[in-house]
């Protein structure tokens, strides 16, 4: 079965999360405290309101209804496209003189501002919040924004004087065309009687119609005259602005608030829907879906203090109870061979994944059971083992391996002189029943490790003992461990949890396959023990004894 990259594993997800919720945190905390000094270092910018009523035209008194003449009502909108026209925000700039605490420049830039606003009908300085209905009923804020709070109160109470006086003219439209009116009609009615002659003590009916007409238009334009003294528009300032006190801009504890949630979200969801996708290998999930056995689970392992032993670290606590799990499963699943022991050889998909340390723990745990163990080191590029083993490796005692001479000299004390030699092959005692054959140290021309050789010498040295352990370079990068393959009883894989796809894995397996090796399984190794506490063979730890007390003695008993 292959795995797809389609669905979502939320549990993979999840698990994900929890290992980088900590780079997360710190990474938000950062964004956060870099936005706050950001915004800190900002100039302050206050905000002053003025508000301002619309009301319709009629007042309720049918009296002052006849007497007033009001503006018609605003329709929806209205308003806040008037307050950007240059009736508004060209009176207020044309009156920033008025305004002392403006320096010279700050006066230019202010005006270019409400320049821009006039021409594009859109502006920061000036604005306007609220709706009115269909009948001109509303309430407005009038905002004005500056960096100097008294320069904001005058200018918000400025644009709304300037939008009081263009909504009082609106009312005064009708009532001055009705007066030119009047007048045109009062000129051509004079005209007309100077054309009936001078006048007489008996004027004719036509002269008499004209001067009737006259008196009337005359009579008109008086009371329309009388009128715009009482016209009113449909806007009334209810507060005029007051000096601001804090400044509304800028806010650097919110802004850092939010940028720190939005990073935390963003890094969150970014990392659930990778690890979703990206299908890694992490649990016996992920291995049953490639049709893997897992062989055991190891712990990460902390760092050894300086001058201490990587081994004498892996036989404490649960790294050695897992190992010791995982040795018992070799057991159990590696075929028996009728000519001695069975040969192991365990590789990996990337460098790093812990297949050195893997081969001398489980080589360790064999051999302090009883068991013969040989293990050999078949990284010619990067051998590792005598640095795992430290003292135990360079201080050990040269012995022969089987079949070779009882004084064969010192020339077959590596791997590949061991191979091509076995009757003088040689290999280090690091303890009791445990044996190293390394190559020598890495150089630029490693050698070439042959497959016959090979096969021809453990088949002299496996009668001796009860297992060989054969340490391999990662079996993608280079061609030895499939080389090597046909001739072992069984392949290991070491794998970091959580670091190699499902797809790399699926190709290592493939190679494996083709090259007609014995999978035996998968060791994760490197595993959270937080995540896993309770399952392959380890987080069961000795309880320790607690004394009891017996109630009529009062006796401590063990």
């Amino acid at each position: 079965m292959t795995p797809t990259g389609e669905d979502l594993d939320l549990t993979r997800s999840f698990g994900a999360l929890r290992r980088a919720v900590w780079l997360i945190v710190l990474l938000a905390a950062l964004a956060g405290t870099g936005t706050y000094f950001a915004f800190r270092e900002q100039t302050p910018l206050y905000r002053a309101e003025t508000m301002i009523l619309s009301a319709g035209s009629q007042t309720g008194n049918q009296r002052v209804n006849d007497t007033l003449v009001s503006a018609p009502p605003l329709p929806p909108g209205a308003i806040k496209g008037a307050l950007n026209s240059q009736n508004v925000q060209g009176v207020v700039r044309d009156r920033l003189s008025e305004i002392r605490e403006l320096t010279p420049a700050e006066r230019a830039r202010l005006a270019a501002d409400l320049t821009q606003a006039i021409s594009t009908g859109k502006g920061e300085t000036l604005t306007i919040a609220g709706q009115s209905d269909l009948y001109g009923n509303g309430t407005f804020l009038l905002s004005a924004l500056h960096e100097n709070p008294r320069v904001a109160a005058k200018l918000a109470n400025l644009a709304g004087n300037a939008l009081l006086a263009w909504d009082t003219q609106r009312g005064l439209v009708k009532v001055t065309a009705a007066a030119d009116v009047l007048r045109l009609q009062l000129t051509d009615i004079e005209r007309r009687i100077a054309q009936t002659g001078a006048d007489t003590r008996t004027p004719s009916s036509l002269r008499q119609t004209l001067l009737t007409q006259r008196s009337d238009r005359l009579d008109a334009l008086n009371r329309l005259l009388a009128l715009e003294k009482a016209v009113v528009g449909s806007l009334t300032i209810v507060a005029p602005a007051a000096v601001p006190s804090r400044p509304i801009a800028p806010k650097p504890t919110r802004n850092a608030a939010l940028v720190g949630a939005f990073v935390l979200v963003l890094l969150s969801a970014g990392v659930m829907v990778r690890a979703s996708l990206n299908r890694r290998v992490g649990s016996d999930r992920d291995l049953k879906e490639l049709r893997l056995r897992l062989m055991g689970e190891v712990p990460r392992l902390r760092l050894p203090r300086r001058g201490r032993s990587l081994l004498v670290a892996l036989r404490l606590g649960r790294y050695s109870d897992s190992v010791g799990f995982l040795s018992a499963g070799i057991r159990n699943v590696l075929p028996d061979h009728p000519d001695g022991a069975p040969i192991v050889m365990v590789t990996s998909l990337f460098s790093g994944d812990g297949k050195s340390s893997m081969t001398a723990s489980i080589a360790d745990a064999r051999a302090a059971s009883g068991e013969r163990v040989l293990v050999i080191d078949a990284d010619l590029r990067r051998p590792s083992q005598v640095g795992l083993w430290q003292m135990a490796a360079h201080a050990a005692e040269w012995v022969n391996l089987p079949g070779a001479d009882p004084l064969p000299g010192e020339e077959a004390r590596d791997l590949l002189g061991a191979l091509q030699h076995p009757d003088r092959a040689q290999a280090r005692r690091l303890r009791e029943n445990l044996h190293l054959i390394s190559p020598r140290p890495a150089s630029h021309d490693p050698g070439f490790l042959s497959s016959v050789a090979f096969r021809h010498a453990v088949a002299g040295w496996r009668g001796r003992y009860d297992l060989i352990l054969v340490d391999c370079p990662p079996a993608l990068a280079v061609a030895d461990p499939l080389m090597l393959a046909p001739y072992v009883d069984g392949v290991l894989i070491v794998l970091a949890a959580d670091r190699a796809t499902m797809g790399g894995v699926q190709r290592l397996l493939d190679a494996l396959v083709l090259a007609n090796a014995n999978v035996l399984g998968v060791v994760l190794n490197k595993v959270n023990p937080r995540e896993r506490t309770t399952r392959y063979g380890y987080g069961y730890t000795q309880r320790p004894s607690v004394p009891l007390y017996r109630a009529d003695t009062k006796e401590m008993k063990f």
